[in-house]
């Protein structure tokens, strides 16, 4: 890292995984109350949130975290290392998974995916484009960091 703060090696690694898990099921969250219970309340509620919050938010928000800490962090910085984020954000949680999912929404109809197939896909790109915007400006900003210090994370 070479500007600004410096971050333990243990934050440096963990920040990422805390950081994409917890912003991955925020988002994931979001989904199961718009989509799963307001727009599309048929189904199981607890199926429902046990796929978006449970395994997708925590699973992929750990696959991205894994993917920063391993391609990201100590390579790159700033702008560099936002972009970078911001790109593995996009294609594995609002592409690959995104695509996964809307397959198997087609099956279990619970978010819409089956009536709305370019909003779910639009949804996705959109908020892993924020998200992960938001997780790398975090993480490779002095200001981020110095967030993530005062929050102890």
């Amino acid at each position: 890292m070479s500007s600004g703060t410096r971050v333990a090696d243990g934050a440096r690694y963990r920040r990422p995984l805390v950081l994409a898990i917890a912003a991955a099921m925020f988002g994931e969250l979001a989904i199961f109350l718009i989509f799963g219970v307001v727009l599309y309340p048929a189904g199981s509620i607890l199926s429902k949130f046990l796929w978006t919050v449970v395994f997708c938010g925590i699973g992929m928000g750990a696959a991205l975290g894994a993917a920063v800490s391993l391609f990201v962090v100590d390579r790159f910085d700033g702008a560099r290392a936002i972009g970078a984020t911001t790109v593995l954000s996009v294609l594995m949680l609002g592409l690959a998974c995104d695509l996964l999912c809307l397959e198997l929404d087609k099956h279990f109809e619970f978010f819409g995916g089956h009536e709305m197939p370019t909003l779910f896909l639009l949804n996705g790109v959109v908020m892993s484009l924020v998200g992960g915007l938001a997780i790398g400006s975090a993480l490779f900003t002095v200001r981020g960091r110095n967030l993530l210090d005062r929050l102890g994370i």
